[in-house]
């Protein structure tokens, strides 16, 4: 007698679509996140492919910053490079720069160069000589002529009438004359010599903001003149006059940065915020949030109308209110000393962990971090749409978009899979969808709780392009977790994972 096939109702078969969701070193990972990963990229999302490749633009010696102004400007232990040609000299050191105009200022050594003019000068100037002869609104020397311009403060001492040492404002500029407004002097000759100084403050950190140079020195916050980064202290009672405030927060700057209506001045513990746009209506508002981490005034960058910065917990985007933390998933990994830069789609930051290096990269768009390498970056800047970075050994890189990506090695760690239910379960299978170029391989790794030693379980060499699926089957097991990595162009479309659920019992 014939019996009817009964339908087995005790297993099913599960199956989910393993998103790529990027780097989670904390406890509390999800499906698709990543222990650990090289040299990948989000750029097709929801695949997940390559890095972009690097091309070398240049190499250095010893250099120190990177800087974009029409063209790179690198400094190179004490020479300053524009388009690899030079243009100046500067003390060895870590510097400072900024753009306001056609002038890159350059700190603390107090240096300009105008791109436009191709000139590289002090930003101060000084005057000393004898015999100065005062009339109450002019000063004549016998000497050079004078190294002033129409509206510059100097600031005048040495001369034995007591108050003719003061700084006045230069209203004019001829030969061997400076005039002022009347009634500034006292009349007479020095016999002595006389110093005439244009000073520029020691600033610690610096940025441009409305055609004015913005800076920090200990606890008071500095601008420059309007248009004019080479007088700080012009008090004309006008708009155009420099400016200066003293803050009572605890602690030092750690950097500043013009972001939407304001500017940012940070420090470890604090934010202030300068609201305003001339001397009379500025106004500062100050935050007790997480501020910048002392030595990572080169991780602040704006994108898609956030500021991402390096604060001493993590990486925080702020927004005009209170600072996000969006590093979350690094767990209790902490970093310092970084520098970043951002082509308006990605964060590239590359920060010290220990003695090690990491350049990490985080897709504002999907909110999705990876690494890239132990890239010890330097210095980073956007030129022509370009991301350049210049890293320890003196190779200036240029992350290019078009370049192939045939030499990039690459890997990536899942965080293990684990079933968290009542019923019982079988065994997981795993299928992954690949699009391989010619020339690209890759290799497939499994490690079980029961088996803890990598087994490799897939790999294949591409000698044409090609689509095809990689099953894994792992044994019988509660966690798996898998690696993957290669070499050249290769996109991972899919990954579903599949597994059986038996009953309670």
């Amino acid at each position: 007698m014939r019996l009817p096939f009964l339908k087995d109702d005790g297993h099913r078969t599960e199956k989910y679509i393993v998103n790529f969701r990027g780097l989670n070193y904390s406890e509390g990972y999800e499906d698709g996140e990543l222990a650990d990963c090289v040299n990948l990229s989000t750029e097709k999302s929801p695949s997940i492919t390559p890095r972009r490749a690097r091309v070398k633009a240049g190499e250095y010696s010893s250099p120190t910053a990177l800087h974009a102004k029409e063209g790179l400007l690198v400094i190179d232990g004490t020479d300053v490079l524009h388009e690899g040609r030079k243009v100046g000299t500067v003390t060895a050191g870590k510097k400072q720069m900024a753009t306001i105009g056609n002038y890159v200022v350059i700190f603390p050594d107090k240096v300009y160069y105008n791109v436009a003019e191709d000139t590289f000068q002090s930003m101060e100037a000084s005057y000393s000589a004898s015999g100065l002869v005062f009339t109450d609104k002019t000063i004549t020397t016998t000497g050079a002529d004078w190294p002033f311009r129409v509206g510059d403060a100097v600031e005048i001492t040495g001369c034995s009438l007591a108050g003719n040492n003061k700084t006045p404002i230069v209203r004019g500029v001829e030969g061997k004359v400076l005039t002022f407004y009347e009634n500034t002097f006292e009349a007479g000759t020095e016999t002595g010599a006389v110093t005439l100084k244009r000073n520029v403050p020691d600033l610690e950190y610096i940025c441009e903001s409305n055609s004015r140079l913005w800076g920090t020195k200990g606890n008071t916050i500095m601008a420059s003149k309007y248009g004019d980064p080479l007088n700080f202290f012009c008090y004309d009672g006008l708009s155009s006059d420099s400016y200066y405030m003293d803050v009572g927060s605890d602690g030092d700057f750690t950097g500043c940065i013009p972001f939407a209506s304001h500017i940012c001045f940070f420090k470890e513990n604090s934010l202030h915020k300068m609201y305003g746009s001339k001397p009379s209506n500025y106004q500062i508002v100050t935050a007790n949030v997480y501020g910048v981490q002392a030595g990572c005034a080169g991780s602040m960058c704006i994108v898609n109308e956030q500021l991402l910065y390096k604060g001493v917990h993590g990486i925080y985007s702020y927004n005009g209110g209170i600072p996000d933390l969006i590093s979350g998933k690094f767990g209790t990994r902490r970093y310092s000393d970084a520098v970043a830069a951002c082509d308006g789609e990605r964060y590239y930051i590359s920060m010290r962990e220990g003695q090690e290096w990491h350049l990490y990269v985080y897709d504002v768009l999907k909110d999705i971090w990876l690494r890239e390498d132990s890239t010890h970056a330097t210095g980073m800047t956007v030129y022509a749409g370009s991301i350049y970075m210049l890293d320890a050994d003196g190779v200036l890189w240029q992350i290019d978009r078009n370049a192939g990506r045939d030499d990039v090695e690459w890997s990536m760690t899942f965080c293990p899979f684990t079933e968290v239910m009542d019923e019982r379960k079988g065994y997981s299978r795993f299928t992954m969808r690949v699009e391989m170029e010619a020339g690209a391989w890759l290799c497939v790794e499994m490690k079980t709780e029961q088996d803890k030693r990598w087994r490799q379980v897939y790999t294949t060499h591409n000698q044409r392009a090609r689509t095809f699926s990689v099953p894994i089957i792992p044994t019988r097991c509660d966690s798996v977790s898998i690696r993957i990595h290669g070499k050249g162009d290769c996109t991972i479309k899919a990954f579903v994972r599949e597994f059986t659920v038996g009953s309670d019992v």
